[in-house]
């Protein structure tokens, strides 16, 4: 054991400014094992880093998804015009202004019944549909059933692949 300094009672380690527990540690040499206290980051710091990396990569998809451009994905614009002929249960849709289309890729829906432009006016799905072109909606046409007053008649674009696009809606006068 070290020699006690006899005027403070302590130790020659103690005195030249050493603690006995550093006498007891070996210094860690190059190839020799590792203990448990030699970690260099501590398992709550390596779980806040991986939270942090997780919330920054959420985040980033997020923001992307939130701010992208999506003027690629619009569908067409039209306008169209409708009359109702009450007497006859009859609607005429005519296409007014905007795109043209063929006339297999518009589509009149309303409830159930769902019937290509291009049946109602009786010509071929690859027909040019542009403004001024007309089809009537009643139970004597490939619409087949009668349109009243409470109805809602829907023009969809259609293309043959992707998603279908509203491109107007008319709702009868007493909806």
């Amino acid at each position: 054991m070290a020699a006690t300094d006899a005027s403070a009672g302590r130790s020659d380690e103690q005195a030249e400014g050493r603690s006995v527990t550093d006498e007891r540690r070996s210094p860690r040499t190059e190839g020799s094992p590792r203990r448990p206290d030699d970690r260099a980051v501590s398992e709550f710091a390596g779980v806040a880093i991986l939270i942090a990396i997780t919330l920054l990569v959420t985040s980033s998809v997020g923001l992307y998804v939130l701010l992208e451009d999506r003027s690629y994905g619009e569908g067409p614009d039209a306008n169209f015009t409708y009359d109702y002929v009450d007497e006859s249960s009859v609607l005429i849709v005519t296409h007014d202004r905007g795109e043209s289309f063929t006339a297999g890729n518009l589509t009149v829906r309303s409830g159930e019944t769902s019937v290509a432009w291009s049946q109602l006016a009786g010509v071929e799905n690859e027909t040019l549909i542009e403004p001024g072109a007309t089809v009537q909606l009643s139970r004597r046409n490939a619409f087949g059933r009668e349109v009243s007053s409470a109805s809602r008649v829907v023009v969809l674009y259609t293309p043959p692949a992707g998603n279908e696009t509203v491109l107007d809606t008319w709702d009868g006068p007493e909806r």
